[in-house]
């Protein structure tokens, strides 16, 4: 079974352009909703969410099955990081841009990123305020407790980022982001290692699927129109249906290639691992996308030739008959002749382009690319009569 994405660190994808691009792999793109919360999406979003690609999944019973240090990790280096990503570092540095996702205390500290109770190990909750590293709402009741938890952005970030990671290794997901920060950061099993992302003395230990989502993210860029913000939605599913089969293809290949993948987001420093990332993916997509199209025009010029250009073409049988019938004149059946020719030709051709597809890897990128660019009736006409058309 290929894994699903988990999306993080947020409720709502914050990028609908991207949220397309990730529906044209992943089986599904899960987060994390408490219960009784309403995510406030987009048209894009809620779209997806109808057809069962973006899917909700309930914290609380992910969560609360973790078992690791979360208090101890942070008490280990709670100095720098009430200096660096305290509660007043954040309210000193806000940018303007509120993190949160619709909690109700983000009216009065918007420059906080806030994040569900459901989310964290609850009796972590009072020890991080005392740290100094979270803001605990006071509800007046102490058997009301707070539903949602203040960090620093940063810190929220990462937080999230590792309780993505050890909710995926529990309930076989994949965490995915649309956030480039987060994206270009190593996926590890623990939180030490995301809190080294803050502080940055080590670097952090690649899980098993690190880096799948990197190379399939840059994979679909060979895939993807232009213009993605004019990709409607519907087509964005139709083609998921549509190429199925292609789509199951592409994920095992991506999966035959886990252990280097994991291996690359190993690479120490951001710019040489993106680096090594696309020279992976020029030899792993861009060279056989490049072979696979270099021999559809091949096989698109050979039998059309033989049929369509032959200097005498003989009428098929019941074609002849037809015409007899009707006494039509010679120039009339070498005419009629040609065209059933020729469009026995486009069938031959059709043909061997779809085994070709089908022998490839990366069909299935071709396919997509083709599918999702619109093109006027004079280009697809084009297309038809040079045989390029599927």
């Amino acid at each position: 079974m290929h894994r699903p994405g988990l999306y993080f660190p947020y409720i709502q994808v914050r990028d609908d352009e991207w949220l397309k691009v990730a529906a044209l792999y992943w089986p599904s793109v899960r987060r994390l909703v408490p219960d009784g919360y309403v995510p406030r999406d987009s048209p894009t979003a809620r779209a997806l969410a109808d057809a069962g690609i973006l899917v909700d999944e309930r914290p609380r019973e992910l969560v609360s099955t973790l078992a690791w240090e979360f208090v101890e990790v942070l008490e280990a280096d709670a100095d720098r990081l009430r200096h660096h990503y305290g509660l007043d570092r954040a309210r000193r540095e806000w940018d303007g841009r509120p993190w949160s996702d619709g909690s109700p205390a983000a009216a009065t500290a918007p420059h906080l990123g806030w994040i569900h109770v459901d989310k964290v190990p609850r009796d972590s909750v009072e020890r991080l305020a005392e740290l100094g590293l979270a803001q605990v709402p006071d509800t007046g009741d102490p058997d009301d407790p707070p539903e949602w938890i203040g960090f620093h952005p940063a810190l929220a970030s990462v937080l999230m980022r590792s309780v993505a990671v050890r909710v995926s290794e529990r309930s076989h997901f994949l965490p995915v982001t649309d956030q480039a920060d987060l994206a270009a950061a190593v996926p590890a099993p623990d939180l030490a290692p995301a809190v080294n992302l803050l502080l940055g003395p080590h670097g952090p230990r690649p899980a098993a699927s690190a880096g799948t989502a990197t190379y399939v993210l840059l994979a679909l860029q060979y895939a993807r129109p232009r213009r993605v913000e004019r990709l409607s939605v519907a087509d964005v599913i139709a083609c998921r249906r549509r190429l199925e089969g292609e789509l199951v293809a592409f994920r095992r290949y991506v999966h035959a290639q886990q252990a280097q993948l994991a291996e690359l987001a190993g690479v120490a420093g951001e710019r040489r691992r993106l680096e090594a990332f696309a020279d992976h993916v020029r030899h792993t997509i861009e060279v056989p996308l490049r072979d696979l199209e270099r021999g559809l025009r091949l096989h698109r010029l050979d039998p059309t030739r033989s049929l369509v250009l032959a200097s005498s073409v003989v009428p098929p049988v019941a074609v002849g008959a037809a015409l007899d019938v009707v006494g039509a004149g010679p120039a009339v059946v070498t005419t009629a002749a040609t065209a059933v020719a020729a469009g026995n030709a486009w069938w031959q051709v059709n043909r061997l382009r779809e085994s070709m597809r089908a022998s490839s890897p990366v069909g299935y990128l071709l396919d997509v690319r083709d599918r999702l660019t619109r093109r006027s009736l004079r280009s697809r006409l084009r297309r038809f009569v040079m045989g390029t058309a599927a």
